[in-house]
């Protein structure tokens, strides 16, 4: 694995750990409806493809 490659994966961990951050945030401080865990499970999972897709095609600056 390169350098360039190795930063990317330390950077979508990081990137995975926050918006896993953000489930636990809504979860705790809210009394969230199954249908809108689900949603927010849904997209939060939308947003990590969406990193990982960037990451894998694109330099680092």
């Amino acid at each position: 694995m390169s350098v360039q490659e190795q930063i990317k994966e330390n950077l979508l961990k990081e990137i995975y750990t926050d918006i896993d951050k953000m489930y636990d945030f809504m979860s705790q401080h809210f009394i969230l409806e199954t249908e809108h865990e689900d949603l927010i499970i849904k997209q939060l999972n939308k947003l990590k493809d969406q990193f990982y897709l960037i990451s894998t095609n694109s330099r680092l600056s």
